[in-house]
């Protein structure tokens, strides 16, 4: 609830020539502050700003009753919209106070996002909550009204997504609009006192679709990887491109996040901690990985990928479009001259690591996991009492990437770790 007080500002540009200053109402709300002039002009001597009252001359009884009629009057236009006024910004409280016009403020969704994406921390995240935003805006334009989303706008809205071409990602912007629509309900409605300013609920009845590809189907069978692997590149694009995904590959399918800010490695060995679980994780280099980081060896970095490319966005990126193609880019991809129509991107690797190790190599499912740094949500205070044993997970990887390369007709790199 905004909170009004008279008081004297002291500042040089507060005060008259005649030695004078107006007094002001101070009006707190959402720990900001605004003034209102008055039409009352005194020496800042005679006012107490801890009482705000005239404590001294000639007019303090005239002054102190008008200060009593103007403190009520902006109270009371408060009071008439108490309903509305913790959605209103201090600038919009302060336009009504002046206008005295009582206008229908709405909490506006979209200056929600902004504020709440400003919190958060984690720059994945608050980059697809203002994703999410940017597409509401393009679907209803510069404002939405929280009482505007009901069942028929999500279910205009995810038909939007996909006569854009959105197909997948309509699951993920779905359950991100969810996510901030919980989050803004969970501010304004205070169900303890019987304060419900968002009392509609449309996610209770809205289906969010199921995917229509399955994460076990994002794989390269052993030989469209042979394929991948053994193409001839056009231009130094899609070389690149092959080589970090194959070096994804040989890393157990590290994610293209950890490569790009993978340090030097020690003894042979990268270690670093998952941006997605934050779990320590380490893999020894086997030669075929060591053989494409020596032609990418970064300066402070272990590949130069931070050097090249602005953020870890624009890396993969450049992977994904020369491994699949981007017509709106104009690039043609290595797997459609392939015949392999699949739309395949850097996370690829590692389920393709994972179901060779599974079908062709006949490794436990443990050890897949183990080797994947996946953590066991039911075994995490037995977790934290094993010193683990990387072993298992060079076995594994050796085994998977020995695998390929028998059914290669032909090697760039020896077999074995000598």
């Amino acid at each position: 609830m905004a909170t009004f007080k008279a008081v004297i500002l002291k500042g040089k540009n507060d005060i008259k020539g005649d030695g004078t200053s107006n007094i002001k109402i101070r009006i707190t709300h959402q720990r900001k502050l605004k003034y209102l002039s008055t039409d009352l002009f005194i020496s800042p001597s005679h006012f107490n700003n801890k009482e705000g009252l005239m404590k001294y001359g000639k007019h303090k009884n005239f002054v102190n009753v008008r200060l009593t009629e103007i403190l009520h009057k902006y109270r009371l236009s408060a009071l008439k919209i108490d309903e509305h006024i913790n959605t209103m910004s201090i600038n919009e409280l302060r336009e009504y106070l002046l206008k005295g016009e009582i206008k229908n403020y709405q909490i506006d969704f979209f200056d929600f996002i902004r504020e709440f994406a400003s919190t958060v921390e984690v720059e994945a995240t608050k980059s697809q909550y203002l994703q999410t935003l940017s597409n509401l805006r393009k679907f209803v334009g510069d404002k939405l009204p929280v009482s505007e989303i009901n069942l028929n706008f999500l279910n205009s809205y995810a038909a939007f997504l996909r006569s854009n071409g959105v197909k997948n990602g309509v699951i993920n912007y779905m359950r991100t609009f969810r996510s901030l629509f919980n989050k803004c309900r969970d501010k304004y409605n205070e169900e303890e006192i019987d304060r419900i300013l968002i009392p509609q609920y449309p996610f209770r009845k809205y289906k969010i679709p199921k995917r229509g590809s399955k994460t076990r189907d994002h794989i390269l069978t052993v030989e469209e990887i042979i394929k991948l692997k053994k193409h001839k590149p056009l231009n130094d694009r899609e070389k690149y491109a092959r080589d970090i995904f194959m070096l994804m590959f040989y890393l157990i399918g590290i994610e293209s996040k950890d490569l790009y800010y993978l340090g030097k490695p020690r003894n042979g060995r990268i270690y670093y901690d998952r941006f997605k679980t934050g779990k320590e994780f380490s893999i020894r280099l086997e030669p075929e990985a060591l053989e494409i980081i020596k032609r990418y060896k970064g300066k402070k970095m272990l590949l130069n990928a931070s050097e090249k490319f602005k953020d870890h966005r624009i890396f993969f990126r450049l992977i994904n479009h020369n491994i699949s193609g981007n017509k709106p880019r104009n690039v043609h991809g290595i797997l459609p001259r392939l015949n392999i129509q699949k739309n395949v991107t850097t996370k690829w690797a590692r389920h393709t690591w994972a179901t060779i190790a599974r079908n062709d190599c006949k490794i436990s499912m443990d050890d897949i996991s183990f080797s994947l740094g996946h953590t066991n949500k039911n075994n995490l205070v037995t977790d934290m009492y094993i010193k683990y044993d990387y072993s298992i997970i060079d076995e594994s990887n050796r085994k998977v990437i020995d695998f390929v390369n028998l059914h290669c007709t032909s090697l760039d790199v020896p077999l074995n770790n000598e």
